[in-house]
């Protein structure tokens, strides 16, 4: 019988009924039916708030969205003083990677154990409402974030729905090789190295062999990474058409960890999917992304982490250094790209304490993303992205019961949703607060 550990020692008891509803993870969802009674209901599509109603879900999925008669026999949950909304999504999650891992100690951690620490977070950021995530990369030689999202999907365990880019691909000296290493010490790294494009082609078809959803490529150096410089592209134009080109023959989408300006620029002109972090992007990158429907998935507040927790952290003094050094760029060129219309989904980047992912959102609105368009990001624009927007990202008749309930309106208090108060994910109620 699997059951769910605690997640935090602050998270309250959740009702009996829903702990009869978990008893079996590998259990099927039935065909109960629960009435949701929420005081507000937001359309995440025109960013408005309206209600009071009631969400009637049968099984897995959302039966009915308003004001008629209750289901004789529905399980009736009152949200009457709360805002429902669709489940969250964070496109740049790291569920193997906890803070203690960026100061060297990961290195001893086999990929059980990273399998296990992986659930564990992922459990976590279901708790705090985030009902799917997309992993984008693990120090894990072998394939344990694969291996945790086959166990959610076959309903062996319990979390939050996964898509999993298994590696970060990287160039030699680049971000994702271990540089701070002594040329002598012969070891495999936890990541992928991969020089020319026949080796991008071949590890891309290796890291697709094993299960990958995504693939992600560094096209910059990078912040927390020995030796490298953020500013400098880590692959030709040759080579990153290469992984576009792959990816996308093996019916895959591709994703760039890129923070200088000629890095990005390379990266969308070859063809990605998404673009992670985006720090120096550049008006004429801009118009490209705009242009092609390339998404931006910032990662803003994970800068802010590292500088400002870095040093009690016993992060490296480099890593800091190039922290402060892009912030305050970041912030001005990111807020062209947001005042330009680039298609943004979130992504928090957890490489701090996976409860604080919704952190991101309260950086988004502070770089003029309206509070709608943040909820888009994590919502509708995300599902779009990973290929549901059929299934997910809004309240509608139909789709799968991803919902989630906050104390206030995130429309006017974006702060809400980092207090998520219920979260359901495909029907089945995994956290209930007493108001």
């Amino acid at each position: 019988m699997s059951t769910v550990r605690p997640i935090a020692s602050n998270i309250y008891p959740i009702l009996l009924f829903l702990s009869a509803m978990l008893v079996s993870a590998a259990a099927p969802a039935d065909e109960a039916t629960i009435a949701l009674r929420c005081g507000r209901i937001i359309d995440v599509v025109a960013g408005r708030a309206s209600g009071p109603a009631t969400i009637v879900i049968r099984g897995e999925r959302i039966e009915s969205i308003g004001n008629a008669p209750i289901p004789a026999g529905a399980a009736v949950v009152d949200l009457a003083s709360m805002t429902c909304l669709p489940g969250l999504m964070d496109l740049h999650s790291h569920i193997e990677i906890n803070p203690d891992s960026l100061t060297g100690s990961d290195l001893g951690r086999s990929s059980a154990e990273r399998a296990l620490d992986g659930l564990h977070n992922a459990q976590t950021m279901l708790q705090a409402g985030f009902t799917t995530l997309r992993d984008v990369g693990a120090f894990d030689r072998y394939y344990a974030t694969v291996a945790i999202r086959n166990a959610i999907t076959s309903g062996r365990a319990i979390g939050p729905r996964l898509f999993v880019a298994p590696h970060l691909l990287g160039p030699t000296g680049g971000h994702g090789d271990f540089n701070a290493l002594a040329a002598d010490l012969q070891i495999e790294v936890p990541t992928r190295v991969a020089d020319g494009a026949d080796e991008i082609r071949r590890t891309i078809r290796e890291e697709v062999k094993y299960g990958a959803d995504w693939i992600k490529v560094a096209a910059t150096g990078g912040v927390m990474s020995a030796g490298d410089n953020p500013h400098h592209t880590a692959y030709t134009e040759e080579e990153l058409r290469a992984a576009v080109d792959e990816t996308h023959r093996l019916g895959r989408k591709i994703t760039v960890h890129a923070i200088g300006t000629e890095g990005i620029r390379a990266a969308v002109r070859a063809g990605v999917d998404c673009v992670e972090h985006g720090t120096l992007i550049d008006d004429e990158t801009i118009a490209l992304m705009t242009q092609r429907g390339t998404c931006l998935v910032p990662t803003i507040y994970v800068a802010n982490y590292i500088i400002d927790n870095g040093p009690q952290m016993g992060f490296p003094a480099e890593s800091i250094a190039k922290g402060r050094a892009l912030r305050e760029a970041r912030d001005k060129h990111l807020r062209r790209a947001f005042a330009a219309g680039v298609k943004t989904a979130f992504g928090s980047d957890t490489i701090f304490p996976h409860g604080d992912a919704a952190r991101e959102f309260a950086e988004l609105v502070r770089l003029g993303v309206s509070n709608a368009e943040a909820v888009r990001a994590a919502t509708v624009n995300a599902a779009q992205v990973l290929g549901i927007a059929d299934q997910v990202g809004t309240l509608e008749r139909g789709k799968l019961a991803d919902i989630v309930a906050v104390n206030a309106n995130p429309l006017e208090d974006i702060r809400t949703l980092e207090q998520v108060r219920f979260v359901m994910k495909g029907g089945r109620i995994v956290k209930q607060v007493a108001p």
